[in-house]
């Protein structure tokens, strides 16, 4: 598994809550078509046809294009930021949607997203920071992702409400731990109904 950090101001347009709100990220240069279905080498040409793209800019931009559709991975993690937050996710295949289009104000190269949870900026380690502040449209953690140590915030039961739908909630181990052994102990209850509605929720946790 690899994590990955991906810009989500593209074409000076802010697209972090459409990301956010309709689970997906994505890159610009729509007019290319479906990349999964075109091949590499005629990137370029796409790119100089549509985009007029410069021998400069031309060779990160392909490569930005090339790790989008094939380095990253169906299960791999993904960051994107605002001005106060870091937004993790677990990310699904490349698909290309053109239904509303294929203008500059449209994001059609795409992948899935599954939005984990949620992180201050104040909260990231030296490293992740590192990646989120990268100026390249899509940036690869270049350790172990268990140096990025985002487990306290992506590892556990989310909650949502009508104002904070798609955060997280962060509920600390002990705490969990702590709930358990009380739903254990109800196990034991003379109350039938107890009995069940513990189990049930011992159940529920251990498939969630």
């Amino acid at each position: 598994m690899n994590l990955f950090h991906i810009q989500s101001t593209l074409q000076e347009i802010d697209w972090t809550a459409l990301f956010l709100e309709n689970n997906f990220i994505g890159i610009g240069w729509p007019a290319t078509g479906d990349l999964e279905n075109e091949p590499a080498a005629e990137w370029t040409e796409q790119l100089v046809q549509r985009y007029r793209i410069g021998k400069t800019e031309l060779s990160d931009v392909l490569d930005t294009l090339h790790t989008f559709v094939y380095i990253m991975q169906d299960g791999d993690y993904v960051l994107i930021n605002d001005d106060e937050w870091a937004y993790v996710g677990d990310m699904g295949d490349y698909f290309y949607d053109d239904s509303n289009g294929t203008g500059e104000e449209y994001i059609c190269h795409r992948r899935g997203v599954t939005w984990l949870g949620r992180i201050p900026l104040a909260e990231l380690n030296d490293k992740v920071l590192e990646l989120v502040s990268h100026y390249s449209i899509i940036a690869k953690f270049e350790h172990p992702i268990s140096r990025a140590q985002l487990e306290p915030w992506v590892s556990i039961t989310s909650a949502t409400t009508e104002e904070d739908k798609y955060y997280s909630v962060r509920v600390d181990e002990g705490t969990i731990q702590e709930a358990l052994n009380v739903l254990k102990n109800a196990l034991q209850s003379e109350k039938e109904d107890l009995r069940i509605q513990a189990a049930t929720a011992i159940l529920q946790y251990a498939k969630s």
